[in-house]
């Protein structure tokens, strides 16, 4: 989980874009991938090793339709506006 501090300083825009993004690429999966998908992530609650070796399968397979790397690119030129490097 993110600090309270961190999350005051996203760019709310990004934010945005990302949401765009993310229902864009959601609208393309057929209606019976959404559901299968929205199913195992409910049945999972977020872990994992709750589904089986064939379900797991299943949402690599429907995460890779969604295209993760354009997920990343719509809002990569925004990621790093007003984020200070960490110094060591």
């Amino acid at each position: 989980m993110l600090p309270l501090s961190r999350v005051r300083r996203m760019p709310w825009f990004m934010v945005l874009q990302l949401a765009i993004t993310l229902r864009r690429q959601w609208q393309l999966l057929e209606p019976r991938d959404r559901a299968r998908l929205a199913e195992l992530v409910r049945k999972s609650q977020g872990r994992p090793n709750r589904l089986s070796a064939s379900e797991r399968a299943d949402v690599r397979r429907l995460v890779a339709q969604l295209d993760p790397g354009t997920i990343a690119r719509s809002v990569m030129p925004f990621g790093r506006r007003g984020i200070r490097p960490r110094r060591r």
